[in-house]
């Protein structure tokens, strides 16, 4: 039974990723911050460490006996804005410590990037313009360079806007929020308009498990752009769902093209069907209220 060393594993991705390696038949090593894992209540068939992912030992000692990493440790936008520096730590440094980590134990790394390593003006070559794009599309060239160096396989994920049941964070969370929020009937704002690409959390967490799991040779980018709706129809469908009209739009369009074009997945990771958002919707509502 393979174990897979999940950094990062109590966030909104990392919880999926759990239940989906579990699914699979895999152990998961769910790798957090102390405060984090404290809050945490990991489901039965996995592991926990304490530890720091800025801090390359930490990692070192839980990849050991690991057969995969799936790597979501970082912040968001705002965060990376407000912080450039601790962005550079949290974001690029980890992932850093990761890769030598899969370079020592001869393992593959599947890791978390973001659609905005591409600005504004170019839906296929990066450019980007936020902080936080501009870390992610660091950590990309870092995994081709562990590829070609240490023959390190990966598989890094661009997804546009995540959203599904669970605690998110950014501005990208506002979809999640105005979900949850339906349910408990409470008005949400959602800090962004336009038109994005919609990523069901099960979709990025299913291919993530893939990438650890049956790993592809050489390093590998895919862009997720999942459903591509307007703000609007996001909202108008949540409502028609929910019975629930308290949800509002704010803030200008994101700085990514409105329309990116999903990547083929490559045969190695087998079927990855793309949700479509009101199946989506329906998913998540129904999971909020069981809860």
């Amino acid at each position: 039974m393979a174990t897979i060393l999940v950094v990062g594993g109590t966030g909104f991705i990392g919880r999926r990723v759990v239940v989906q390696l579990i699914a699979a038949g895999a152990v998961p090593r769910v790798f957090d911050l102390p405060q984090a894992i404290a809050r945490y209540q990991a489901p039965a068939g996995c592991d926990v460490v304490l530890g720091d992912a800025v801090q390359a030992d930490d990692i070192a000692r839980a990849a050991e006996g690991c057969a995969g990493i799936v790597h979501l440790a970082g912040i968001m936008t705002v965060d990376c804005a407000a912080n450039p520096a601790r962005a550079i730590d949290v974001n690029l440094v980890t992932s850093l410590n990761v890769l030598q980590a899969a370079a020592r134990w001869k393992i593959p790394v599947a890791y978390l990037g973001t659609a905005g390593v591409f600005g504004p003006d170019s839906a296929t070559h990066p450019k980007p313009m936020t902080v936080y794009g501009v870390t992610k599309l660091a950590v990309e060239g870092l995994a081709r360079v562990f590829a070609a160096d240490h023959g390190v396989s990966s598989l890094g994920l661009r997804p546009y806007i995540v959203y599904g049941p669970g605690i998110s964070s950014g501005i990208a969370a506002g979809p999640s929020i105005a979900l949850a929020a339906s349910v408990t009937r409470e008005a949400a704002m959602i800090r962004f308009s336009g038109r994005v690409g919609f990523v069901h959390v099960d979709d990025v967490a299913r291919l993530l498990v893939a990438g650890a799991l049956h790993p592809a040779p050489g390093a590998h980018v895919l862009t997720m752009a999942g459903d591509t709706q307007e703000m609007t129809d996001f909202v108008a469908e949540l409502a028609r769902q929910s019975g629930w009209d308290g949800i509002g739009i704010e803030g200008p369009p994101l700085r990514i093209p409105a329309d990116l074009a999903s990547d083929p997945v490559p045969a190695d990771y087998g079927s990855q069907p793309v949700t479509r958002l009101a199946e989506g919707i329906a998913a998540t509502l129904a999971e909020l209220r069981a809860k």
